[in-house]
């Protein structure tokens, strides 16, 4: 349990506080009897809630005024005490500390509510620490408190499947529900699954709707008819095997046939290099001296001089035809061995019927249609059976939801029958929960939608959460009080008070107004006492005038 909180900036009287003990049970902050308000309670409240891993109070009014500062927290478990410190500038680290406050460890937000969550048991399925404890913890600036909505955060705006799953974990049934929920996970990722293949037509689409399926099978019928009337007027009896093997051969064959004439166009290109590279382009002197025998009149150092630039290109042009005949071998072998393996492949096969290419083609065309349509039939197959799976899980899933919820909804309200009637004295009505569905719910009092009364069935909802599940701790802020019978609060205090193994925290004022008991019972549970200015939490209020820290 939270046993102490302390500040360095906690003021009274001008003098520093002393840390803040708490106890289990009820523990009060308590105003002032005039109901003075920006004294502190409701940030208290926030400070308490920052130590069991909240983060609004980093964000509230008394850190802007303040500036960024330490809180001091120990927790006790076993006996056994756990000191923490941490900041509100880096609220996303917790400093584990020894007693004399040196750091023994940092441990990351998440983790420290995980451990919080283990130390106070509530480590079962489902339970996520602070979305759980944090709806209890009703306290201004939190937006939790709409009294019509009382199981959603964010003013009541969170969807309803997320605050009953809440409630389905904190009630440790999730475990219950988590395999059907599983079942279900799994038919939509196969229906996903089902899709994405569709879309990138790894598979063939499925017909629009029954009658289009219908309409296949009547053309399949007629297609499967014509494709034998095909083989009747074929000469010899017809294997699909055979026919198949056919057209595997005769497209081996044009593959083959491509590879080969690209092959010989290579090895042409390759002949040409080689005889351009061992004859020359250009003409030798001696053809040169044959030119003038023929010509005598022709300029023969003319055409030495061209003849020499000629050999110095012939130069040049040799490496390029070294490179491009060196390019061109690498080009044979890959087609030389396709060649090779086509030839194969094709020896291999042997069909055993020979077919003409009119018949292969019909042939072909009428199976390939038929397969087809085939294909398009067994995906809507596929489809309805997977949309069938789903369905079967969801309707599992719900029937199971219907069982848990109804058991959660049975304890919830008998829990709060019982404290309404001791509440009221068994005059009232008490608050009814009813979860309608996985993702609706209602929460209401017979005969009676008064403001009082939808804050009071809060109250109450709020300690049947305590007295029925792992839930170690809430939180009411005096605002949830303001429009309750006074009548009513001293018959709810006498129900905090009788608490003994979790804590309770309220923020309270003008006791005063209250019978002796109920002033008896403030006077004994209040850990801490506020008042205006220098009795406020921090030694001062800042919305006075003329404030000065």
């Amino acid at each position: 349990m939270l046993t102490e909180i302390s500040c360095e900036l906690f003021r009274v009287n001008g003098l520093a506080r002393k840390p803040i003990r708490f106890d289990k049970g009820l523990n009060i902050i308590l105003g002032g009897k005039t109901g003075v308000n920006s004294i502190g309670k409701s940030t208290m409240l926030l400070i308490i809630d920052f130590a069991f891993g909240g983060d609004t109070y980093a964000k509230s009014d008394a850190v802007k005024q303040l500036g960024n500062h330490n809180i001091h927290f120990t927790f006790e478990f076993d006996g056994k005490p756990y000191y923490f410190i941490r900041h509100t500038a880096t609220p996303g680290n917790i400093f584990q500390v020894n007693k004399n406050n040196n750091i023994v460890a940092t441990i990351k937000s998440d983790d420290y509510t995980k451990w919080l969550s283990e130390h106070y048991h509530m480590n079962f399925a489902g339970v996520q620490f602070r979305n759980t404890i944090s709806r209890f913890f009703r306290i201004y600036g939190k937006n939790n408190y709409n009294e019509l909505r009382p199981l959603q955060m964010r003013g009541g705006t969170e969807s309803q499947e997320l605050a009953i799953h809440v409630l389905i974990a904190l009630f440790n049934q999730y475990e219950s529900v988590l395999a059907f929920e599983e079942q279900l996970k799994l038919a939509e990722d196969r229906i996903a699954a089902f899709r994405e293949a569709r879309k990138y037509q790894f598979i063939p689409s499925a017909v629009d709707g029954l009658k289009k399926y219908e309409d296949n099978i009547s053309v399949i019928a007629s297609l499967k008819q014509d494709k034998a009337e095909l083989e009747t007027s074929n000469n010899q009896a017809v294997n699909s095997e055979e026919v198949e093997k056919a057209n595997q051969a005769n497209a081996l064959m044009i593959q083959m046939q491509d590879a080969r004439r690209l092959m010989n166009q290579k090895e042409n290109d390759l002949h040409l290099i080689n005889l351009n590279m061992s004859q020359g382009i250009y003409p030798t002197e001696a053809d040169l001296t044959s030119l003038h025998e023929l010509f005598p009149e022709a300029n023969l150092q003319k055409l030495i001089d061209i003849e020499r630039f000629h050999n110095k290109i012939q130069t040049i042009l040799q490496d390029e035809l070294e490179a491009a005949k060196s390019r061109l071998k690498e080009e044979l072998i890959p087609l030389k061995q396709m060649v090779d393996r086509l030839q194969k492949q094709a020896e291999e096969i042997r069909p055993s019927m020979a077919f003409s290419q009119e018949f292969l083609s019909a042939y072909t065309q009428l199976d390939r249609r038929i397969h087809k349509l085939e294909d398009e039939n067994e995906a809507f197959d596929t489809r309805n059976t997977l949309q069938n799976e789903k369905k079967g899980a969801s309707d599992r899933l719900k029937s199971q939801m219907v069982t848990v919820l109804k058991i959660v909804e049975l304890v919830i309200n008998r829990h709060m029958s019982e404290i309404s009637d001791f509440v009221s004295q068994g005059k009232d009505n008490p608050p009814i929960l009813g979860i309608k569905e996985y993702n609706s719910y209602s929460f209401e009092t017979p005969k009676d939608t008064g403001t009082g009364t939808n804050f009071k069935g809060m109250l109450i909802y709020d300690l049947s959460i305590l007295n029925s599940t792992a839930l170690p701790a809430l939180a009411h802020d005096s605002l949830l009080f303001a429009n309750v019978s006074d009548e009513t609060i001293e018959q709810i205090l006498a129900l905090y008070a009788r608490e003994k193994q979790k804590q309770i925290f309220i923020a309270f004022d003008r006791e005063g107004k209250y019978d002796v008991e109920t002033q008896s019972i403030i006077k004994e549970n209040t850990v801490l006492k506020l008042d205006a200015d220098e009795q406020a939490l921090f030694g001062w209020k800042w919305s006075r005038k003329d404030a000065e820290k």
